[in-house]
């Protein structure tokens, strides 16, 4: 659920900052719009003239934000001051979303860590207008809208086989292909997470569009429940990590627009037998 209704506010670790009537102001943002910066695999061509073209791979993302802390009420520049470097500590691993409003787009966020505040004592800083920076290092490159999009694949076990046809054909009942569209707004690739109940055997998720899939080996009953993350190759079975169930197949994603993804499988049981793809529309 969004958190923030003010453009041009921020979001981190619990505390806003930016927006009408924010004791902290937002005076610049660098390093959000735009693309981050460039891995590239060239490499120089000896004794001769000019470079070998490698592969470009998108590298980290640093948000940078300029800002001013203001007194509020009874509350000091200096105490709001303490407050906002109180939520800005180190982080050892792992990310926290950077959820923002910057026009005309809704909420959004990025995974993040705060690595730099900066912070100039001069004469403003004594009569309450401290002038700060604060740096945020964003790993993962996209940000995404904040509202997640969900769709379902779930069993009906029509008799014989269903169109339109993916391939392999999967022919009789209780044993066929599923679909459903994954939609994805931004424009950048993102990468759902798969939720899959049983009961069901064999199942193989794939995504017709760019005619990729995985397929897992074993039997899977109702109380099972299979979790595909797709960004980081993970699979866990029930919590733990199951990657040991991978039999074939390619990692596959979900790039800007729209793709088709499908379920099959045999031994599957209508209204029980159910995938859930989940995603967030991913910008860079």
């Amino acid at each position: 659920m969004p958190i923030l209704t003010n453009s041009y506010s921020f979001s981190f670790n619990g505390l806003t900052f930016g927006g009408a009537s924010s004791p902290y102001q937002i005076l610049s943002v660098d390093g959000l719009e735009g693309l981050p910066g460039i891995r590239n695999q060239d490499d120089n061509r000896g004794y001769a003239d000019g470079m070998f073209s490698g592969r470009d791979f998108l590298g980290g993302r640093t948000i940078s934000i300029t800002f001013q802390t203001f007194g509020a009420g009874a509350t000091s520049a200096q105490t709001n001051f303490n407050t906002i470097q109180a939520k800005l500590l180190p982080q050892t691993s792992g990310t926290t979303p950077l959820y923002f409003i910057l026009p005309p787009s809704g909420e959004q966020f990025a995974n993040a860590r705060a690595r730099v505040l900066r912070t100039s004592v001069d004469p403003n800083y004594t009569y309450g207008m401290i002038t700060s920076q604060i740096e945020f290092f964003c790993p993962y490159t996209n940000y995404y809208d904040s509202t997640q999009q969900t769709s379902a694949m779930a069993v009906s076990d029509p008799p014989g086989r269903t169109y339109n046809r993916i391939y392999n054909l999967i022919y009789g009942s209780g044993s066929y292909a599923t679909t459903t569209n994954v939609v994805n707004a931004g424009w950048a690739t993102t990468y759902p997470t798969i939720t899959l109940t049983g009961p069901i055997t064999n199942p193989t998720l794939g995504n017709v569009t760019t005619g990729q899939y995985l397929s897992l080996s074993g039997t899977f009953a109702n109380t099972d429940t299979l979790v595909l993350d797709l960004y980081n190759k993970l699979i866990t079975l029930n919590g733990v990590s199951a990657r040991n169930l991978l039999s074939t197949g390619t990692w596959f994603d979900a790039p800007a627009g729209t793709s088709q993804y499908y379920l099959t499988g045999s031994s599957t049981t209508a209204l029980l037998t159910a995938a859930t793809v989940a995603w967030y529309n991913a910008y860079i």
